[in-house]
């Protein structure tokens, strides 16, 4: 997978589909869309990950669904575009949408739910907001009121 656009509010990644992605049915197994998914949030947010926020924080996953559109095959292009949707004061959600380059055929359509776990609980120190995370978060936001698609 590699990176491959930031434009229209969403992160693109772009991923080749390999004959090791592939089951009896020649679908891409369900543990490789999850890996993708982990692939495009851990490079989203490599930015704000220092040493000083790993010391304290840990993005915890609340919530995760993914629903299958459409058979993928070897050899194809796949765009994975990553948006944000509104979340609370301590969460967040990030809608996947897996589409076929050229055709734009819908392939899967995923959502992740995360809090962040502050893992010292350090008495006299505020908690963490989710501010640090808004310089990524805001520019891909959507309005799920809006999206033709229900993730």
């Amino acid at each position: 997978m590699k990176y491959f656009a930031y434009s229209q509010q969403a992160f693109i990644y772009k991923y080749v589909v390999m004959l090791s992605d592939t089951d009896q049915f020649q679908h891409m197994s369900f543990a490789n869309y999850l890996r993708l998914m982990f692939l495009a949030t851990d490079a989203m947010f490599l930015a704000c990950s220092d040493s000083e926020f790993l010391s304290r924080y840990r993005f915890q996953l609340l919530e995760s669904r993914m629903q299958f559109k459409k058979q993928s095959n070897i050899g194809d292009s796949i765009l994975i575009k990553v948006n944000a949707a509104k979340g609370g004061a301590e969460s967040f959600s990030l809608l996947y949408t897996f589409v076929l380059e050229g055709t734009g055929d819908l392939v899967a359509l995923a959502r992740q739910v995360y809090g962040v776990l502050d893992i010292q609980k350090q008495v006299g120190i505020p908690p963490m907001s989710l501010n640090r995370m808004k310089g990524i978060l805001e520019p891909i936001t959507v309005d799920e009121d809006y999206l033709i698609y229900k993730y």
